[in-house]
């Protein structure tokens, strides 16, 4: 038996909010059957359906690469036209996912070495500017580290 869900308990499903899904729908990624009163009902591949295009937004793909990804298939007119174009959509899905995942990992290595020259402030008692403690550490790693231009104070010249 396949149950139908309003949006809310879909909403609370997914951890998200209905105005996201009602903008999904907008967006003609799902479609939505209605009661005659308007309620929106979903079934499990609708869900589905908006489980991918939120784990997708929620990895940071633009919502059009979705819609993309979403009616290749629906577009074409051969299984082996849609298994060409799709596999391609997908393929530059995963070099957008592979770029994201080697930056994430530069993110996380300045990271790391910013809390190192962070902690090594944990018992100063200057004030925590470049004024305040001229030889603070972190004033020699500024140079080092675009994070570390975000958390110290910007000069004033």
């Amino acid at each position: 038996m396949n149950t139908l869900k309003k949006i809310g308990e879909v909403a609370e499903l997914l951890n998200t909010t209905p105005r996201t899904l009602r903008f999904y729908e907008e967006e003609g990624l799902v479609n939505a059957r209605r009661t005659p009163k308007g309620t929106r009902l979903y079934n499990a591949e609708d869900i589905a359906r908006f489980r991918a295009i939120l784990q997708l937004a929620q990895a940071g793909i633009p919502l059009a690469f979705i819609k993309t990804l979403a009616i290749t298939r629906e577009q074409a007119s051969t299984g082996a036209q849609a298994s060409r174009e799709v596999s391609c959509v997908l393929t530059t899905l995963q070099a957008t996912l592979r770029g994201q995942i080697d930056m994430m990992r530069q993110l996380d290595g300045e990271l790391t070495q910013v809390m190192r020259t962070i902690q090594s402030c944990s018992q100063c008692t200057h004030p925590p500017t470049r004024q305040g403690c001229p030889q603070c550490p972190i004033n020699q790693a500024l140079n080092t580290s675009d994070i570390l231009n975000l958390i110290w104070e910007q000069a004033v010249d």
